[in-house]
């Protein structure tokens, strides 16, 4: 099964997407700050990472290309507070496989990263 990253410094986030993932099955590593995200992904493998957008400021995309450095199978779903519109400016070119908004539907989360770690075409949502 493969292992997936939560990253965001909202701690509700973190141990609702670790509790839901959870359930299904998945290994589920929690982060709350950049620093703590690139460790793990240095050390283990991950084939979904879900990352906040606001926690990396200015610097998202730069942050988001660190964190996938040898996690070539790994896709990236950006959690975000702001309008889907903005957070596609903020990210420019950068190929994400999804914008999530929040507030989420924990329902969703299932079909989500089920449909994230099973696709093996070109990313088509951004």
């Amino acid at each position: 099964m493969p292992r997936i990253l939560v990253l965001d410094d909202e701690k509700l986030i973190r141990w609702s997407l670790k509790q839901i993932l959870s359930q299904e099955g998945y290994e589920v590593d929690t982060a709350a700050t950049t620093d703590e995200a690139l460790r793990l992904s240095h050390s283990k493998s991950y084939g979904l990472i879900f990352a906040d957008l606001e926690i990396c400021g200015d610097q998202a995309t730069a942050f988001y290309g660190k964190l996938l450095a040898g996690q070539e199978s790994a896709k990236i779903i950006v959690l975000t507070a702001l309008a889907k519109e903005q957070a596609e400016q903020t990210l420019g070119d950068f190929k994400t496989f999804l914008i999530l908004e929040k507030p989420f539907i924990s329902e969703n989360i299932k079909a989500v990263a089920q449909k994230a770690l099973s696709f093996t075409g070109e990313d088509k949502d951004r």
